[in-house]
């Protein structure tokens, strides 16, 4: 009983923020029938008898609590779904890894196997291949779901992004060559070290590679710079393909959308990457924001702060 007083608990153990806790809600939705009891019973006294007036406020108050108990009912009833579906996200994820890492190592020490022949071992890195498309997408269930409960843990460092764009363009090469799609880096000189989780801004610039070379038409070319920008580094991906639509652009950043370019195209997504890719360049006290024109050229850009800012945003755990 006592811990249902305390509104900063339940709102954790629901995981919602505190203009969204049904408990916080009723306090507010209290203050507001208060407010206007009195202002009735105050208005009411002008125009009529002490009895009419009594009338008049009891029927307000009682009008204004059944509507602010059905709306923190809803609003309990939504935050505890949300909490059960994020809680299901969070067990069947980790479920998963297990066999699917276990899947990985007996698949890759099949195909160091010598005696396979060429048909078999095609099957091998065919079930391969979905095994680590199955593995990236539970992962990015696993970090949707920390996202949302403010659980995603970064660990901000010193590191150089020219030099990881590098390795993911390298990693990328063989993907872009079977498009005929030439990638050009192009770094200014002198660049500063980035302040930020290297590992989840690795994970968000092979994102951005990625949808650049699916999105792209073939034998054009995919433009990337890192510069300076104040006392940020900038990060730019332009390529030439779909141009998003004007409808979709308000949704490019949110959960599980999918440009109508990428149904077009037929491209394999799950809708997650971008917004990934915003919580942690935020989370690690960047910027990321995009352009889209009817020409077909679409630009991607982030910004990181440079090693002596080390600002990091608060919403997310480091």
């Amino acid at each position: 009983m006592l811990n249902e007083l305390n509104i900063k608990e339940q709102c954790d153990y629901l995981k919602v923020r505190l203009w969204e806790c049904p408990h916080f809600l009723f306090i507010i939705m209290g203050g507001v029938t208060i407010a206007a009891m009195i202002g009735t019973n105050i208005i009411a006294r002008y125009y009529a008898d002490p009895e009419l007036a009594a009338l008049v406020v009891i029927s307000v108050t009682s009008i204004l609590f059944v509507i602010s108990h059905i709306i923190v009912q809803s609003f309990e009833r939504i935050a505890q779904a949300s909490r059960a579906r994020a809680e299901f996200i969070s067990i069947v994820s980790h479920q998963l890894r297990n066999p699917l890492s276990s899947i990985r190592w007996q698949l890759e020490v099949l195909m160091r196997d010598s005696a396979l022949d060429q048909k078999t071992r095609s099957y091998v890195e065919g079930i391969n291949e979905y095994n680590n498309r199955m593995t990236k997408l539970v992962n990015d269930l696993l970090t949707v779901n920390r996202i949302e409960s403010n659980r995603l843990v970064l660990t901000p460092a010193a590191f150089s992004l020219v030099d990881m764009t590098h390795k993911v363009v390298q990693d990328n090469m063989l993907f872009a060559r079977a498009s005929n799609i030439t990638l050009d880096v192009r770094a200014h000189k002198d660049i500063s070290l980035v302040f930020a989780d290297e590992t989840h801004i690795r994970w968000a610039v092979e994102n951005l590679v990625g949808n650049a070379i699916r999105y792209s038409n073939p034998r054009s070319t995919i433009g990337i710079t890192v510069a300076k920008k104040g006392l940020d580094v900038l990060w730019q991906i332009t390529n030439q393909g779909l141009p998003i639509s004007t409808s979709d652009m308000r949704h490019i950043f949110k959960k599980f959308f999918r440009a109508e370019s990428s149904i077009r195209k037929r491209t394999e997504g799950s809708g997650l990457g971008l917004f990934i890719a915003k919580a942690v360049v935020e989370g690690s006290g960047g910027t990321i924001e995009f352009s889209s024109k009817q020409s077909g050229e679409t630009k991607f850009w982030f910004t990181l702060p440079r090693t002596k800012v080390k600002q990091l945003s608060p919403n997310i755990k480091t």
